[in-house]
């Protein structure tokens, strides 16, 4: 059994799908299916992908040994998942893995969220490595993460539920309509720039929420509502391009912790 073999025989076993194992490793869907198909041959992220899966990564790496992890991290993983978004907790889930630390930034949109009443399920917009350019990310949907949204809040917005996303505010530079940590959701179908809104930007593979307006000749000025300390920024349309400028979409609801 060839390595690409041993990862998809491990990640079958785990009961996960490659988004879901990529954004555990915290890797694009992309990185994943390459090993599976024997694309890649080596990754630095074996031990991760070992430890998701919960299979010894000896075993993975050389197809040495029990494929069994008898320390089975998979199911302090779920468990702490599990503490993370439905709030029932394990002992066992106290361990300090990388889980914890990425999915953290998203515990303060576990109870502030409209009635789940008709609800639907929006996925939050997640940063992972770029498997083509090692160092910078790219942003994806994530495979794990969502928040639960009034389908009612939705129709009155007039919002379709596929294309609603969530996306989670790092920092204080929206400060102090919304804090670090609060949530938006925002419509893909609205990427037009209305002055003064807010939205959700893919800025070369960061998540950013900003306001915008337009300037002539198709730029944009994105602007902090802490404008204290964050200057605003100009793009001139060739600028957006070279920097991987691209407008997710407006953000029609946030919600935040004071």
């Amino acid at each position: 059994m060839n390595l690409s073999e041993r990862i998809k025989k491990a990640r079958k076993a785990a009961g996960l799908t490659q988004a879901q194992l990529a954004e555990l490793v915290g890797i694009a869907q992309t990185a994943v299916s390459q090993l599976e198909s024997g694309k890649t041959l080596r990754s630095s992220y074996l031990i991760q992908i070992a430890r998701e899966c919960g299979v010894n990564s000896n075993w993975l790496a050389s197809g040495e040994g029990d494929m069994k992890d008898p320390e089975d991290f998979r199911k302090l993983g779920m468990a702490l998942v599990k503490e993370l978004f439905s709030g029932e907790h394990e002992d066992d889930a106290v361990a300090n893995l990388a889980l914890r630390g990425r999915l953290e930034t998203l515990r303060a949109a576990r109870d502030i969220v409209p009635s789940d009443f008709g609800a639907v399920e929006i996925p939050y917009l997640i940063e992972l490595d770029n498997p083509d350019e090692p160092g910078k990310t790219i942003v994806e949907k994530s495979a794990v993460a969502s928040l639960m949204f009034n389908e009612h809040a939705l129709e009155k917005q007039h919002v379709l539920p596929n294309k609603a996303v969530a996306a989670v505010v790092v920092g204080n530079s929206m400060a102090p309509v919304l804090s670090d940590g609060s949530s938006v959701v925002a419509n893909t179908d609205e990427t037009g720039v209305v002055d003064g809104k807010i939205y959700v930007i893919d800025h070369g593979g960061q998540i950013r929420i900003k306001i915008l307006h337009r300037l002539p000749g198709a730029g944009i000025r994105i602007r902090s509502y802490n404008q204290l300390e964050y200057a605003d920024e100009i793009y001139t349309q060739q600028e957006m391009a070279e920097s991987g400028i691209n407008i997710v979409g407006r953000v029609f609801w946030g919600a935040s912790f004071f």
